[in-house]
């Protein structure tokens, strides 16, 4: 008795379906991104990319702390800061109720930093200086660093598209590298919707997981079409029920292996620092959806009318 049982045929125009909704989708975001955002780019950078100053604090509170939104904390400062040229180029944001993020466009000197926490500490209360953490990247670093994410990202797709070419005949790797644009698109798209209505700024690590979603997608998808390719070499049953065969017989492992990885994600999601949890997202997101792609939307493309 098999465990699974997918009918890829029957549900070849569901798949799809399914996909051509989440590619529709992300397209929309992208563009609405591009066109009708403050920051007009496809996705909404961060510090990593376009350069300034970053200084996070955490709150020290008796009790609970009181409520303060940025933009009240922002007024204030505009009414009674010394500093106005600098308030106008202060981005406030709380990640939490106690951890208030400092984002400037511009360099902020010792004096002009240590001044500017003195006014908000004033505003929200005491403000725990052992764990004031500041960063900086350069006007010319941020632009960089895109550019080089942008390389690298292009260099892996190369490499992995010449990879597939030669293990696979060109109609196999043609169909594993638009099962792969299509993990990466949707991953970036959803991000794209983030930063519109979440206002969520991506980094470098965001590339990063791009890049590890490129290979865990092409990997699962590799594996399964050996199967297929094995099975078609052994088998002289119909050629779309030898797809579906094979990916029934591969679709346990596949499953089995992304549950495995999202595991550790989870906890990352759940228990770690800040700074990793959109890049557990992104891992995630990829995870999830280069697992679909692998067993069902790349093999649907294999199949016959």
């Amino acid at each position: 008795m098999k465990l699974f049982n997918y009918d890829l045929v029957k549900n070849k125009k569901k798949t799809f379906v399914f996909s051509s909704f989440f590619i529709i989708l992300s397209l929309i975001g992208i563009i609405f991104s591009t066109f009708f955002t403050s920051y007009k780019t496809p996705i909404n950078l961060g510090i990593d990319f376009k350069g300034g100053y970053e200084l996070r604090i955490e709150r020290t509170c008796e009790g609970k702390c009181a409520d303060f939104s940025p933009d009240k904390i922002l007024e204030e400062l505009r009414r009674n800061s010394s500093q106005q040229n600098l308030v106008n180029n202060v981005q406030l944001k709380f990640l939490d109720k106690n951890d208030l993020l400092i984002r400037s466009k511009s360099f902020l000197n010792p004096q002009e930093s240590e001044k500017l926490i003195v006014d908000i500490e004033e505003i929200i209360g005491r403000l725990d200086y052992d764990n004031l953490v500041t960063r900086e990247i350069g006007p010319k670093l941020g632009p960089k660093l895109l550019k080089d994410c942008a390389i690298s990202l292009f260099v892996s797709l190369l490499a992995i598209s010449l990879y597939i070419n030669f293990r696979f005949d060109r109609k196999y790797a043609f169909f594993a590298l638009l099962a792969l644009f299509h993990d990466l698109f949707i991953v970036f798209g959803i991000f794209s919707w983030l930063g519109i209505i979440l206002s969520l700024e991506v980094n470098s690590l965001f590339a990063v997981s791009l890049l590890t979603i490129a290979g865990y997608s092409v990997n699962d998808t590799v594996v399964i079409f050996d199967r297929i390719r094995e099975n078609l070499r052994t088998t002289k049953d119909d050629f779309n029920e030898t797809i579906q065969l094979s990916v029934n017989e591969s679709l346990r492992r596949t499953a089995f292996t992304s549950i495995t990885t999202l595991i550790p994600l989870l906890t990352l999601l759940l228990f770690g620092s800040y700074s990793l949890f959109w890049f557990s997202v992104s891992l995630s997101l990829g995870i999830i959806i280069g697992s679909y792609s692998s067993i069902l939307l790349a093999p649907t493309f294999l199949l016959k009318k």
